[in-house]
């Protein structure tokens, strides 16, 4: 019983917080829902929170299909634009894959990047059929 209202205080206290991140200030809600988490003896450190904090507020999803020119990953998009994913790999098999590891996607699935998109005009690599000048600096990419 006590772990379940734990749970619903903590929810409170993130969806408060995440509800201040996103206007930009503190609202009432989250002083009283620290408030009553703190009369209770449960901390509110939730890594979700700390999390939200930490990533910037242009983090954005990109949706596509994964093709791969000369070697080199690309995310494309329904109106044709081809964007870069660098730090990602394309495998043997022709797979899209995770620096280090880890299967992502095969040529031709949907894909999903939440990331940043940039513009770095330039560059010198192989990607000598679309490119690399149009990116997306991925922090996760997910098959769809």
């Amino acid at each position: 019983m006590f772990s379940t209202r734990a749970t619903r205080i903590r929810a409170v206290a993130v969806a408060a917080v995440a509800a201040g991140l996103l206007t930009g200030g503190i609202t009432a809600g989250t002083s009283s829902a620290s408030t009553t988490a703190e009369q209770t003896g449960t901390a509110v450190t939730d890594t979700a929170v700390n999390a939200a904090a930490a990533q910037p507020l242009s983090l954005s999803k990109f949706y596509g299909k994964f093709q791969k020119r000369d070697g080199c990953p690309y995310l494309v998009t329904s109106r044709g634009t081809h964007y870069y994913l660098p730090g990602y790999t394309v495998g043997g098999n022709g797979g899209l894959y995770k620096k280090g590891g880890g299967f992502i996607a095969y040529p031709g699935w949907r894909i999903q990047a939440n990331g940043t998109k940039q513009y770095k005009p330039g560059g010198t690599t192989l990607c000598t059929t679309w490119g690399d000048d149009l990116r997306i600096k991925a922090r996760s990419i997910y098959a769809r």
